[in-house]
């Protein structure tokens, strides 16, 4: 051993794997993420991005959840929804219907990390305290949103939906936390709001994106990459502040690292190993 070097740890119970599920992960950033936090910890883990199918994500929890070496999985799109059949849930994943984290065990725990993260990187960035919001959206990652701005103190949420009529989830979610609900049309304007949050594909905001940028004093987009999106671009031509999935990405791992491994790991830190993968990627 190097003079110097720490002797990497693994958690007493030997649990050293993890990996993101989507349909598809290839473009995943969180090995990036995680990897970053194993060699800030002298975490001797494993972690990597795999493409689970719908019809095949059963049977590919329960070959992990029966695998000592497994200690949890990241999730994203399609599967938050479903994730939740596999262990107990959380409050944030009970309320939202959908989870993003699952750590296998004896008994094993699904957690929504998307809602503190949203919070955690409100606040890295300094933001006051939003008050109204617009959400583009109503998926998992929507309904995640307006448990995070309840928990920041916001009074009113606008969804901007394309079905208006398949709202009702979230309008009944945000109202059972306190929140002024109501639902237009993506194209309507959501009048003055301190946030303008889309979940959407990015396309689909172009229309919109300049009326949109201008109604807000800040705006979220949950894609990343390419970057800036046009509801991003809109933003910067107005002046306004923004934030990224990069962001959202960040913040959910916080908590998601220490779930799997009992070790910290930073926003700042979480961020920077993001970008740092998407600048080498776009350098390829």
């Amino acid at each position: 051993m190097v003079p110097g070097q720490h002797r990497p740890l693994q958690l007493m119970n030997g649990r050293h794997r993890a990996a993101v599920i989507g349909d598809p992960a290839a473009h995943s950033l969180s090995p990036a993420i995680h990897r970053a936090g194993y060699a800030a910890n002298d975490l001797a883990w494993e972690y990597e991005a795999v493409t689970v199918t719908p019809d095949e994500l059963d049977g590919f929890v329960r070959a992990r959840l029966d695998d000592p070496a497994w200690a949890g999985l990241s999730v994203t799109a399609p599967h938050k929804e479903a994730i939740v059949g596999f262990g107990e849930a959380d409050e944030p994943t009970k309320l939202v219907g959908g989870g993003n984290t699952i750590v296998f065990g004896d008994e094993p725990r699904v957690y929504n990390t998307d809602v503190p993260g949203f919070v955690r990187a409100w606040r890295a960035h300094g933001m006051e305290r939003p008050r109204s919001a617009a959400i583009l959206g109503n998926g998992a990652t929507a309904r995640s949103l307006v448990l995070a701005l309840a928990g920041l103190e916001a009074r009113e949420v606008v969804v901007l939906a394309r079905r208006p009529e398949r709202a009702g989830a979230i309008l009944d979610l945000a109202r059972m936390l306190g929140l002024h609900a109501e639902v237009k049309m993506l194209g309507e304007s959501p009048g003055p709001v301190d946030l303008v949050a889309s979940t959407i594909p990015a396309a689909a905001t172009s229309p919109h994106a300049p009326a949109l940028a201008a109604d807000a004093r800040v705006v979220f987009d949950a894609v990343y990459d390419p970057w800036p999106t046009p509801l991003g671009a809109a933003a910067q031509e107005v002046g306004r502040a923004s934030l990224n999935g990069l962001d959202l990405l960040a913040g959910q791992a916080v908590d998601q690292f220490f779930l799997f491994t009992g070790h910290r790991a930073g926003f700042e830190e979480c961020r920077s190993a993001a970008a740092a993968e998407l600048k080498r990627r776009a350098s390829l």
